[in-house]
């Protein structure tokens, strides 16, 4: 057993497995019964299929770049762990290779490009999602600013555009491929990520007439909030968060209303809750995208200062929203 498994370097066959097997006292069955083992545990990978930079005799990257490609990452490289994780995650013989695949094929798209937005933008453009855009014209100010997130040079930019300098700098470093289809007209996905502070997110009705599956995200004053996240049709929206607040609370509409109205003082927006909410939408879009049932269907997922700790609610549809009805 411990010979074939130190042969499964990619380069010995089945038929030389067996044959391995069979010398070190083994039966012929022995290598049969191994490789099934571990397909059935998602944890082998068909040498076949590998993208040729991840097989272990490909050709080394480092010595066949060119002067001018010098600073430039080959994206395989890039994305390797990436594609490693899916391929635990799924258990496929590519090692993950058509999972990665299908979210360079996706397109998400982020309203909102504050503190939490554009922290998101970044991370699902590093994961791998052919295609980051994001909506918010608001100029960037100082507040702005977070390490995962917007720059300093780009305090007075419009929001959207200053995300998408910084993406386009990071996919120029490396050989990135076709993303997914410009001439789309809808995204595939949608993340609603309003100014911190928000009690209310706006925009899922034309997202759920529209169709398109989407996310909320934000942080209010010393909580963040990820979730619901919204398949039109089959899941509770974000009115229906709203109808149930309405329901415990019939104040809760005025309450929501002078929540949102801001004076002139800066909302509360702590830069490493703002990154963990970042952190966990990406992670509920990217479910999404790979096939998975995120853990914000029919659901939030909330975490407050100081600790931090991730806290997960119910979010059923209310029977009088229009998102339940047949």
């Amino acid at each position: 057993d411990a010979t074939v498994l130190r042969s499964l370097d990619g380069r010995t066959d089945t038929f030389t497995l067996r044959s391995l097997a069979t010398d070190q006292g083994g039966d012929t069955n022995t290598a049969d019964r191994l490789l099934d083992v571990l397909q059935s545990a998602g944890v082998l990978v068909d040498y076949d299929r590998l993208p040729p930079a991840d097989r272990p005799d490909g050709p080394p990257n480092n010595n066949e770049k060119t002067p001018d490609d010098a600073e430039r990452l080959g994206e395989s490289d890039v994305r390797a762990p990436d594609r490693a994780s899916l391929g635990i995650l799924t258990g496929a013989l590519d090692g993950g290779a058509a999972a990665m695949q299908a979210r360079q094929a996706a397109w998400v798209e982020v309203r909102g490009a504050g503190r939490v937005g554009a922290q998101i933008v970044r991370l699902l453009d590093a994961a791998g999602v052919g295609r980051t855009s994001a909506v918010d014209t608001e100029p960037t100010s100082a507040p702005d600013v977070s390490p995962g997130g917007l720059a300093a040079r780009q305090v007075g930019r419009p929001r959207d555009e200053a995300i998408q300098r910084l993406v386009s700098a990071t996919r120029a470093l490396r050989r990135h491929p076709p993303a997914s289809d410009p001439r789309s007209p809808t995204p595939d996905f949608v993340v609603l990520a309003p100014a911190a502070g928000t009690a209310v997110v706006q925009g899922g009705e034309a997202l759920v007439a529209a169709g398109i599956p989407h996310l909320a995200a934000r942080v209010v004053e010393l909580t963040g909030i990820v979730g619901p996240l919204v398949v039109p049709g089959r899941t509770s929206c974000l009115r229906c968060l709203e109808l149930y607040r309405g329901d415990r609370d019939p104040a809760w509409p005025r309450i929501a209303a002078q929540a949102d109205h801001r004076g002139s003082g800066v909302a509360a927006c702590d830069v490493t809750l703002a990154t963990q909410v970042a952190a966990l939408a990406a992670q509920q879009v990217l479910a999404s995208l790979d096939g998975f049932s995120p853990a914000t269907v029919d659901g939030t997922v909330e975490v407050s200062l100081p600790y931090g700790l991730p806290r997960r609610r119910s979010r059923h549809r209310h029977p009088a929203c229009g998102c339940a009805w047949t």
